[in-house]
């Protein structure tokens, strides 16, 4: 503040001198040229009489002239014709423009005395020309008289001089009596500022002593009750501010308190990760304003009426919708009293989502077990109870057990390598000839063809090899092609590899039943079925699709599915080529 006060002093009555001066500078300096103008003028009226009455008999005579009178009183004489032509000049012997178009001739051939203050191109400095208009038995023109302004400029620079002087000299005063002016008068505040800093540092046993008794008094025991009052009261209030804190802060479920009227009283940041409220200004806003939860406030109601805890789950609609759990206390004093309500929100979304996937293996994998385990044991009960004996019959069930025992081993290896693609650990990586890969596959899957579907497939001799694990890749083909075979009764499998924008591009499209659109979201999930009885005839375990679609996430690719009933099936996967790829 000293500082502060110290500046605004000097500043103003820096301002205040420096005008008063300036002013006066600049006044003087203009009535200084104004005398020195007319000075110049009167001169050359009085020079212009002279060559009026002077008998010359020619032009020519005009040089001793301005000779003899330039000598004489120290000036240049110019004469100058009423064309502009210079016919003679005191300070040069050589020829000169023409100086028609001359500020100063211009006005002395119009009948005007006139000065004016130029810089000369022909003398390389500054002058005050003052032309008249003259006349001499024929000849009629302009006489110009012509003084250096070098006097001029020594006085001025000697009177802004003696005015920067005088400023600085202002200053120094100015700044010494602002100085002692304000020590005096910020003395007794300052004394009371570093005690008030002294106390907000924590430093409650600071007293305030002032000779003052006015305001500066009254401040001062003001200051020292309030520090009494303020070291019991914050010292508490720090205490309790500490163990909620640290009982908020370590708590991972959001927790909020409101009052009677649903304003928020505290929360926690959980809460606010929870809520992700537009306005982080949550503390004595509304609870409405915040969020709007079934959920929440059914609990809130409830434990108005009850005055008992109540638990209640319910969904959050946001960007990313949450499963959350909220409990809600009654909060009031020891007299009963009860004044808000306490709700510690949870999320419990991933809890769900990993009860609805675990229900959802289980109810599938038994399912898928069951079918084949009582096909299996049916048919050994029936071999138990007489059938074994008649051959013919004995083999047909054991031919059948063993279909369905293979089944159940499909059906327990595609489970275990689904498990091991999830893991997202692919090893024995290499590169692999994708062209090679497909050609294997598609003679593995020839005895399926039966004569009805044929598979087309058409090398690519640029196609540059894939690093992947050949177990894999060969997998992703072969759940694809046997797909679209088992759903081909009787058409065309066509199968396309390609190079394509740096990725690699598998085609798979056949012209079997195909499937409605509302099947398309789904058929990625294990167990789904768009035809249960005839993929269950056609021996799949539901978990291909899923398989191909783990194998193209391990490699960062996309996969995307389109299909018309009745006119067929196109999978489209694009894996890019990684680094090690390029290399």
């Amino acid at each position: 503040m000293q500082r502060k006060l110290l500046v605004s002093f000097v500043a103003i009555i820096f301002i205040a001198i420096g005008i008063s001066i300036g002013s006066f500078w600049i006044k003087g300096y203009q009535f200084i040229d104004m005398q020195s103008q007319e000075f110049h003028l009167t001169q050359a009226q009085l020079i212009g009489d002279i060559f009026s009455k002077e008998p010359f008999a020619s032009t020519k005579d005009f040089h001793a002239f301005v000779e003899e009178y330039s000598e004489k009183y120290s000036i240049r004489i110019t004469i100058i014709s009423k064309s502009g032509e210079v016919l003679a000049d005191s300070s040069t012997s050589e020829h000169l423009e023409n100086h028609k178009d001359r500020e100063e001739i211009i006005g002395a051939l119009k009948g005007e005395s006139v000065t004016v203050n130029r810089y000369s191109q022909t003398m390389k400095k500054g002058y005050s020309y003052s032309a008249v208009p003259v006349s001499n038995g024929e000849f009629n023109g302009v006489l110009r008289v012509s003084l250096p302004l070098s006097a001029l400029s020594k006085f001025d620079n000697e009177l802004f001089q003696a005015t920067i002087y005088s400023i600085i000299i202002c200053f120094l005063i100015a700044t010494f009596a602002a100085l002692v002016f304000t020590n005096f008068l910020l003395k007794p505040i300052d004394e009371v500022t570093k005690a008030a800093v002294r106390i907000s540092e924590g430093n409650y046993k600071t007293k305030i002593y002032t000779r003052e008794k006015h305001q500066i008094g009254r401040l001062a025991g003001a200051f020292n009750t309030m520090t009494t009052n303020l070291k019991e009261t914050i010292d508490s209030l720090t205490q309790r501010n500490i163990e909620l804190e640290a009982m908020l802060t370590s708590m991972a479920g959001g927790v909020v308190a409101i009052d009677d009227s649903n304003e928020i009283l505290f929360f926690n940041k959980a809460f606010d990760d929870i809520v992700k409220p537009i306005n982080n200004k949550m503390k004595g806003q509304s609870l409405y304003n915040v969020l709007r939860n079934a959920a929440i406030f059914d609990a809130i109601d409830e434990v108005r009426k009850t005055n008992a805890n109540v638990t209640m789950e319910g969904m959050l609609l946001s960007d990313t919708n949450k499963n959350i759990r909220v409990t809600a206390t009654p909060l009031g004093r020891e007299d009963k009293k009860w004044f808000g309500v306490l709700l510690i929100i949870e999320d419990i979304t991933q809890i769900k989502k990993l009860e609805r996937m675990r229900s959802d293996f289980v109810s599938n994998v038994t399912h898928e077990l069951k079918t084949p385990l009582t096909s299996i044991r049916g048919f050994i009960d029936t071999l138990k109870n007489g059938a074994i004996k008649d051959e013919k019959v004995a083999t047909k069930f054991i031919d059948i057990i063993d279909i369905e025992a293979e089944r159940l081993s499909g059906l327990i290896q595609d489970i275990l390598l689904l498990s091991e693609i999830e893991s997202k650990k692919d090893y024995d990586t290499e590169p692999v000839d994708i062209n090679q890969c497909a050609l294997a596959v598609i003679d593995l899957l020839e005895p399926k063809l039966n004569g009805k579907v044929e598979i087309i497939f058409e090398p690519q001799s640029k196609l540059r090899p894939f690093i992947c694990n050949p177990g894999r890749m060969k997998q992703l083909l072969i759940n694809l092609l046997d797909n679209a075979i088992k759903y081909t009764e009787k058409g065309t499998v066509s199968l396309s590899c390609k190079d394509e924008a740096g990725k690699l591009l598998i085609k798979v499209k056949d012209t079997g039943i195909g499937m409605e659109k509302e099947h398309l979201s789904r058929i990625f999930e294990r167990f789904y079925r768009v035809d249960k009885g005839r993929a269950r005839k056609q021996g799949g375990t539901g978990l291909g699709l899923s398989i191909v679609k783990h194998i193209v996430e391990l490699y960062n690719g996309t996969i995307y599915v389109d299909s018309q009933l009745g006119e067929g099936t196109e999978f489209v996967i694009l894996l890019p080529y990684s680094s090690e790829n390029e290399s």
